[in-house]
């Protein structure tokens, strides 16, 4: 099936060479919970320091609960953390997506793409092909679906040179194809032209056209 002309078949063009899908880093989470786990050990020298105090002099007073220790932490004190851990959680996000990005989209050669499409045939993977050039269009295209892979858990994107695939007339780059089962579901030849603005079209345009063709 094809949503625009199928101007150029892909003549046994079944993709499918399977990836290494390395496990994000966790770095900054490793840090974190370090720091953690040292602030707990430290608390718990102190409550040891304390209890042997009050047993070896039961007339030193314990410190009231009003009091604070060198430990203990202030309502400003608290507010901060909790500030650091907003301003945590989103570079993490972001580091997600980021990792999403890369992990769900690659270069390929067109023998690679082929390769990965056969590869996939038995699963229920969607294999989105993007042939680009060096065109303001392509560029755009390419930029508003990088932003959007990480929605796509079940799509593995391919970008390939639509030179290196012998597609060099620029009326009809950039072309999205899209395979699952190892069949062509989508032929989109020149796909901003089904934008309303082929120049200028958005994210949000990008991310409907994915939705649609994706599902």
């Amino acid at each position: 099936m094809s949503d625009t002309d199928d101007n150029h078949s892909d003549d046994g063009q079944q993709p499918a060479p399977q990836l290494a899908h390395d496990g994000p880093q966790t770095g900054i989470k490793g840090v974190l919970a370090d720091y953690r786990q040292h602030q707990r050990e430290l608390q718990q020298q102190e409550r040891r320091r304390l209890q042997e105090q009050k047993a070896a002099a039961p007339h030193i007073a314990a410190p009231q609960a009003h009091e604070q220790t060198m430990f203990s932490k202030s309502d400003s004190e608290s507010d901060s953390e909790s500030d650091s851990d907003s301003d945590l959680e989103e570079i993490l996000n972001e580091y997600r997506t980021q990792r999403m990005a890369e992990l769900n989209m690659r270069d390929a050669t067109p023998t690679e793409y082929v390769e990965i499409v056969d590869a996939q045939a038995a699963t229920d993977t969607y294999i989105t092909v993007l042939l680009v050039d060096d065109c303001a269009a392509s560029q755009r295209l390419e930029k508003f679906i990088r932003a959007e892979v990480g929605s796509f858990l079940n799509t593995l994107f391919l970008r390939v040179p639509a030179r290196d695939c012998g597609f060099t007339d620029p009326h009809v780059i950039p072309i999205i194809l899209v395979y699952q089962h190892g069949e062509l579901k989508h032929n989109l030849v020149r796909v901003v032209g089904q934008f309303s603005d082929s120049h200028d079209f958005g994210q949000h345009d990008v991310a409907q056209l994915l939705g649609r063709v994706l599902s």
